[in-house]
């Protein structure tokens, strides 16, 4: 399970709006000062994305709550989204070499199976059956940090209690 945690900007008695800010993993990278990925995602800036999730644990506005996404949910929208294009297109492309067709043809070809490809993983996860699979879930509301408080010692007396 992948969880992250997300604000609650809207809240019903039945809907909340979480917002979850998008992270780049160069946020962690210890040579993000050097590289020129780093860069470019610091100049596009962090998205900020909405969710509207069943309000089960009737959560309220400005709360923290954890959602989360099953392993084989983002397995399978790797597949559709990365796999499924690339496969489309070098299909296409064998197919237009074994029919003879030219190299201006043969890139033609690809071409559009890449097309094909990115609009089917368009259609595949953006069906209405298939938005409650992709859908993250609500987990649980997030614990408040723990905080600590400090300790008065007694100064040591010798061994009577």
């Amino acid at each position: 399970m992948i969880e992250e945690t997300a604000t609650v900007v809207a809240a019903t008695p039945d809907f909340i709006w979480v917002e979850a800010r998008a992270r780049s993993a160069c946020s962690s990278c210890g040579t993000q000062d050097s590289c020129a990925t780093s860069s470019v995602s610091k100049w596009f800036g962090m998205r900020r994305q909405q969710l509207r999730l069943p309000n089960q644990f009737a959560s309220s506005l400005g709360e923290q709550v954890i959602i989360g996404v099953e392993d084989q949910v983002m397995v399978t929208a790797s597949l559709a989204a990365y796999i499924l294009p690339v496969v489309l297109m070098i299909v296409a492309a064998i197919a237009a070499d074994i029919y003879g067709m030219s190299d201006k043809q043969q890139a033609i070809a690809a071409s559009s199976g890449l097309f094909l490809g990115l609009f089917g993983a368009g259609v595949l996860t953006s069906n209405h059956l298939m938005q409650r699979y992709f859908q993250p879930q609500l987990l649980r509301k997030a614990v408040a940090p723990l905080t600590v408080s400090p300790i008065a010692f007694q100064p040591f007396t010798g061994d009577t209690p």
